[in-house]
């Protein structure tokens, strides 16, 4: 069981002592590891975003050989010792003096209003836990665009088109940008810390999301970083399929999670089509049409990001992206089953 976001800590917290850390019911707690370019765009966004931004109280979470405290932040020191991101965002919670808790990537840039956003749904109705809101990509190549029509990170265009302007229900917040009431995350547990490869945000969103309603917000925007190349994004996908593995063992719906793993396996699609294969060696002939029929099928699931001029360049690339997501998260998953065996 995962340890409360009350409990005590043994990271060093670096706290700068006056007014500029900022006060009110706001913390933005953003975790970084080796990355101070990112860090930094990311912070002076997130002052740059409005009013709610230049008095919001930043926490940042860093692994580090040393502590390096920056002016004006709450930062919060922890040694190299690869507990993973669910260790380090209770770190957050714990250093946070805001009742409202916002997360952000390191590698994110919040947009003008970011703050002011993500908060309104919190504010205007107290029933409401959790809100998420809106992951974007500019800037970049077709293979990028197409990672972000997908629906990664975050939700990607995909959320975005589907709230249609709309605060929307949601059980799906990443903490790429994301809030939550600081009672609710203790309520719920903090976040999962063996989750190592990644899912905490995921297991704790269900966890929340089964004590009250959450929401997405499109008006709450923050632009992604992305990977932008196959091979970034296979890679990514295989710590992705890992940390499936931890998400079955921990979730609150296991039945309904391995269905999921099931439908996408590829594993189990390349075994019955070997089966098929062996009895019909005719069917041989069907492969490329076939597999030319599902590119198209996915290009027409997601026409719909022919209407956005950013992500339409991307649009053709989108079943090649899969293609790769997919590999990487199969390979995750073997990884990690035979590295439970061992």
């Amino acid at each position: 069981m995962a340890p409360s976001v009350s409990e005590p800590t043994r990271a060093e917290v670096a706290a700068v002592p006056d007014a500029s850390v900022g006060g009110g019911d706001v913390s933005v707690v953003i975790c970084t590891k080796d990355r101070p370019a990112d860090l930094a765009r990311a912070i002076a966004s997130v002052r740059a975003s409005g009013d709610a931004g230049c008095g919001a109280e930043i926490v940042v979470v860093e692994e580090a050989d040393v502590p390096r405290p920056l002016p004006g932040i709450r930062y919060v020191h922890l040694p190299r010792e690869g507990r993973g991101f669910g260790y380090a965002r209770n770190a957050g919670v714990r250093a946070a003096g805001g009742d409202l808790v916002l997360f952000l990537d390191d590698d994110c840039e919040a947009e003008q209003g970011w703050i002011e956003s993500l908060t309104a749904p919190l504010r205007a109705d107290r029933r409401i836990l959790g809100v998420a809101g809106a992951v974007l990509v500019r800037d970049c190549g077709p293979i990028g665009y197409a990672e972000n029509i997908l629906g990664f990170p975050g939700g990607g265009l995909r959320y975005l088109h589907g709230a249609d302007g709309r605060v929307v229900p949601t059980r799906l917040l990443s903490t790429c940008n994301c809030a939550y009431r600081r009672e609710a995350v203790g309520r719920a547990g903090g976040f999962p810390e063996d989750a190592l490869f990644g899912g905490e945000d995921f297991l704790l969103a269900e966890r929340i999301s089964a004590l009250g309603p959450c929401v997405y917000t499109p008006g709450a925007v923050v632009y992604h970083r992305p990977r932008g190349h196959l091979d970034a994004i296979f890679r990514w996908f295989v710590r992705r399929g890992r940390s499936e593995m931890t998400i079955l063992a921990r979730s609150r719906d296991r039945a309904a999670f391995a269905r999921h793993l099931l439908r996408s396996s590829w594993t189990l699609r390349a075994l019955a089509g070997g089966v098929l294969l062996a009895r019909w060696p005719f069917l041989a002939l069907l492969v490329p049409p076939a597999a030319l029929a599902y590119g198209a099928a996915i290009l027409w699931r997601l026409r719909f990001a022919r209407a956005y001029p950013t992500h339409r360049t991307g649009w053709w690339m989108v079943p090649i992206v899969k293609l790769a997501m997919d590999l990487g998260t199969e390979v995750g998953r073997w990884k990690a089953l035979v590295g439970r065996e061992r």
